[in-house]
């Protein structure tokens, strides 16, 4: 269990406005392709099973990209990082606060928040020394057992994309029979129908179905333009 786990992965938080900016058109870009995707892939090839494929194959593809990036910040602060001996000042709830001589000489005085687990939080006592790996680059420091864990962990990342698309490929599988149709008037909203042609889901005619589609299609809009 992880103090703060959402800081467990992703190290580096110093990001110049040209990476941020980067980062964002980037983000444009995917809903931009996923977009076009829906519309002249999805609706031409309109199988259940294929949609169901396309939908865990770029949570998928998502979560790879995502594995890629931290283990490239992991190897980076692996390779840039300073071992040494910190202070351990205070402990609260989900931070730790340690002192202790940087690469200059100077005394530092840093404070670090989520990435430790629950054993590894107990295991520190205030007043005593803690290894950790103090990086330069983003200024901030790891306990030395984190960091280590975090690096076996990455796997389980893989591991969690390899089960979404063999999750995807049986959908497509076992799903083939069914297709996925838009209304011709220009609505949001879809059906289902089976190999015979019965409808066995519409949108439209379900009020949970048609308010999680609206909700799912104005999530999407302000994650996009947010």
């Amino acid at each position: 269990m992880l103090l703060g786990a959402q800081d467990s992965i992703k190290f580096d938080s110093t990001k110049t406005p040209l990476q941020l900016m980067t980062d964002k058109l980037q983000v444009l870009c995917f809903g931009a392709f996923l977009m076009a995707y829906y519309y002249f892939v999805l609706r031409k090839y309109n199988t259940l099973g294929f949609r169901m494929f396309s939908l865990f194959f770029f949570i998928g593809v998502s979560v790879c990209y995502w594995w890629y990036g931290s283990e490239q910040d992991l190897k980076n602060i692996q390779a840039t990082g300073i071992p040494t001996q910190a202070l351990v000042l205070k402990k609260t709830t989900n931070s730790l606060e340690v002192s202790f001589t940087g690469p200059s000489g100077k005394s530092l005085v840093r404070t670090h928040t989520g990435g430790i687990s629950v054993e590894e939080f107990a295991a520190l006592t205030e007043g005593k020394a803690a290894p950790i790996l103090y990086s330069p680059k983003s200024d901030t420091f790891f306990l030395t057992s984190s960091f280590q864990r975090q690096r076996s962990d990455t796997i389980y990342i893989l591991g969690f994309a390899g089960v979404l698309f063999l999750i995807g490929t049986l959908c497509w599988i076992f799903l083939y029979k069914y297709r996925v149709h838009a209304y011709e008037d220009g609505t949001i909203y879809e059906y289902v129908t089976d190999e015979n042609g019965k409808v066995v889901l519409d949108d439209a005619k379900s009020g949970f179905t048609r308010s999680l589609r609206n909700y799912s299609t104005m999530s999407k809009l302000f994650q996009l333009f947010s």
